[in-house]
């Protein structure tokens, strides 16, 4: 196992690095011109954190809400100047803005608009049921659209060649929302060799039986499975040539060099040089066309290898963008939220000598597993790229990406990786030849595969251990929660790396309920071992981004830990003193971590702060066991006002799901009197306030399950800027 590798000194102070993980609120998009012109769609901004009910009253109003731009902000198609009308005067909307044609190019098209130089482009529609190939064609005129077509599994993606001419009229029309460039993918294996030998690993007991692992790589081997490499024989359930139809062979050599680290047998030399999972199945795409590029819809292969029953996918291939979100992230981030069980890893690239902010497409997804290289221990075959394991590998590619999120996620041993070679592959192809059925490979390439086998190991523990279906949200927190402090800074090693022992001991939550707008919930930790870093790990597949928008976080859940003393620590704020302040509104992973914990009970607690395509689902790690509270809890924010036309009033439903104590608690900001009110589905008072203090509790008694209203009222002054907390009787289960 990658954990039993040496670990060297951590830091006594933290974790490494300079990041910052509050981005100033404000409308994620590009910059407005002032460009006029009749349009139908817009940019609608609500006041705060988005709550469900402003959604409902938005639509009902005849309004279309599209993608999500943050903060706060949703594109819409709105018919008519009276729906505008009615739509500003709501009180929690806070602009009404037209959605200009300049937001809706990737600033490395911006430059092409107006010229006559063809591009290859990806066109996204607002709505997702149309096809936005036949409308393509509506738009631009004949002949100035070449090779239309379609996502198979998002239509309202459509791949085309266009001038750019035509792309500045596509880009006028109410029925697109954003052109992105298409993807030019390249393999992530041009560094020197490593070998990856199972008595090189520490093995868990687990061979990633039961378990089936997709790949989509360069081929594999001959493409025939009656004379396939012998490390493969029974290991392939399905193997498919998209790049080349009717042939799937390897003749680059990259593809079988992979999917050895993940499935190989071993059978060619007696065991010994073996993947991490070689009970596990392989569910392979070819992707090698007659023209050497990486071809397939990422979407497509996705979804072929999970009807195939892969629930594991390893993708060592992407685009050097400078840490954009590219159109194969928002792929992999709508696959993943469409199929949360499914866990997905993807190399970060080789790109690292290059600095900072070299990870790629589509290591850039929100919902995958980014990885990255460390150093293998083979001193005698370089004293440089494989001389010490505790050491990220040179070439590795770097965070943040474009929008200041933490990528890589983890690092893995990807230098010096000794794997199953393809009998077509040239000599020249491969940093050495061990002999005829294995060959050295190095890079992120290699590392990826793997954590991919690992992963197998993690998933087949759980399912062993009566976790039927994990997420791959809970993969993902378990492998950070275990992982080892490199002592690098975290732009280069991520969280560490991958220690697959303490992965599998973590106490773990896999929350598939999820939290809307306001909702809490909350854990006890019991830490009775000093000696080891405590680390509290939440990940959630997010929604998929908008292409249109320039930061990528959808749903923005918060984590937040109490120490036995007192302490409150947020997630992800370990880089700038005082380590207590800022709120992480970037990441879909957010982290505490303590060198030296005190022992004793620690709460923690999950706040869904803005979740405007909710329910979200999320998984919790932890070395040591979480223990729900058996409450749940929701959390209001608003301002009342003493005005005409303006509520000096709010309210919203709890559903108790048992009998048990209601407890509430309002503070605001202002000079004000405000009170709280309790009331059944029958609305009959059931208990309020009439204090006079800058804050409010109240405790009631319910006495069975059911639905209650909480109101919160201003009785005396001009405004109150509140923050209304609120704890109600869970089940039992």
């Amino acid at each position: 196992m990658i954990g039993q590798l040496p670990a060297s000194a951590k830091r006594e102070t933290g974790r490494k690095g300079s990041l910052a993980i509050e981005a100033k609120e404000g409308l994620s998009l590009a910059s407005q011109t002032s460009q006029k012109r009749s349009t139908e769609l817009v940019v609608v901004q609500f006041d705060g954190p988005v709550e469900e009910e402003w959604k409902e009253q938005v639509e009902d109003l005849g309004v279309t809400l599209g993608d999500y731009i943050p903060d706060y902000a949703f594109i819409a198609r709105v018919d008519g100047e009276k729906a505008q009308r009615a739509l500003k005067k709501l009180s929690f909307v806070r602009n009404v803005l037209p959605f200009h044609p300049v937001s809706k190019v990737s600033p490395t098209l911006r430059s092409t608009l107006g010229k006559r130089a063809d591009v290859d482009v990806a066109v996204i529609g607002f709505d997702r049921g149309v096809d936005m190939g036949r409308t393509l064609r509506r738009i631009v005129e004949e002949g100035d659209a070449e090779q239309v077509k379609s996502l198979e599994e998002a239509p309202h993606i459509s791949m085309a060649r266009l001038s750019g001419r035509s792309l500045e009229e596509v880009i006028q029309s109410d029925e697109v929302i954003a052109v992105v460039p298409v993807p030019e993918r390249k393999q992530r294996n041009d560094r020197a060799a490593a070998i990856i030998r199972a008595d090189d690993l520490a093995s868990t007991g687990y061979t990633g039986e039961g378990q089936i692992v997709g790949v989509a790589d360069s081929g594999l081997d001959t493409g025939d499975l009656d004379r396939i490499h012998p490390d493969f024989e029974g290991r392939v359930k399905e193997l498919y040539a998209i790049g080349r139809k009717g042939d799937a062979s390897d003749p680059d050599g990259h593809g079988t060099h992979v999917a050895g680290s993940i499935v190989g047998t071993g059978k060619a030399s007696d065991g010994q040089y073996k993947g991490m999972a070689p009970d596990a199945k392989l569910v392979f795409h070819s992707m090698l066309d007659e023209y050497g590029y990486l071809a397939g819809d990422v979407s497509d292969i996705l979804e072929e290898a999970y009807a195939d029953g892969a629930r594991i996918h390893s993708d060592s291939w992407g685009v050097d963008d400078d840490g954009e979100y590219g159109l194969d992230s928002f792929l992999f981030d709508q696959f993943l939220w469409e199929h949360p069980d499914m866990t997905a890893l993807v190399a970060a690239g080789n790109a690292g000598v290059y600095g900072y902010e070299t990870i790629g497409t589509p290591a850039t997804a929100k919902n995958v597993i980014a990885v990255g290289a460390s150093e293998n221990d083979r001193p005698e075959l370089d004293e440089d790229e494989a001389d010490d394991p505790d050491e990220v590998a040179a070439f590795s590619s770097r965070g943040t990406t474009a929008d200041g999120r933490l990528k890589p996620d983890l690092v893995a041993p990807g230098s010096y990786i000794l794997s199953t070679r393809s009998s077509l592959a040239p000599d020249e192809n491969f940093h050495g030849l061990f002999n005829a059925f294995y060959a050295y490979l190095s890079g992120t390439s290699m590392a990826t595969p793997v954590l991919a086998g690992g992963v197998a190991q993690v998933r087949q523990f759980l399912q062993e251990n009566g976790v039927d279906n994990p997420s791959g949200a809970l993969i993902k927190a378990m492998l950070i929660s275990g992982a080892d402090d490199l002592n690098e800074d975290m732009r280069v090693q991520g969280f560490g790396r991958a220690n697959l022992r303490r992965a599998i001991e973590t106490g773990f939550v896999d929350e598939k309920k999820g939290l809307k707008t306001g909702d809490v919930a909350t854990y006890r930790l019991n830490v009775t071992d000093d000696s080891q870093p405590l680390a509290i790990t939440l990940a959630w597949t997010d929604y998929p981004a908008s292409l249109a928008a320039e930061r990528t976080l959808v749903n923005n859940l918060n984590l937040r830990v109490v120490t036995p003393s007192g302490e409150t620590l947020n997630g992800n704020d370990f880089f700038h003193y005082p380590y207590d302040d800022e709120v992480d509104n970037l990441n879909n992973v957010e982290q505490v971590w303590i060198k030296h914990p005190e022992e004793g009970v620690y709460t923690v607690t999950v706040e869904g702060y803005n979740v405007p395509m909710g329910p979200q689902p999320y998984a919790l790690a932890a070395n040591g066991e979480l223990v729900s509270n058996k409450h749940q809890s929701k959390v209001k924010e608003g301002t009342l006002v003493n005005e005409p036309y303006r509520e000096s009033f709010d309210f919203f439903w709890i559903t108790a799901e048992k009998a048990g104590e209601l407890n509430v608690t309002a503070k605001w900001e202002g000079d004000a009197d405000v009170n709280i009110y309790v009331y059944d589905k029958k609305e009959r008072l059931l208990g309020s306030t009439d204090g006079n203090e800058d804050e409010e509790s109240l405790t009631v008694d319910l006495h069975k399950a059911g639905k209650y209203r909480i109101r919160i009222q201003l009785d005396e002054g001009e405004s109150a800027a509140y923050r209304l907390e609120v704890t109600y009787p869970a089940s039992s289960d």
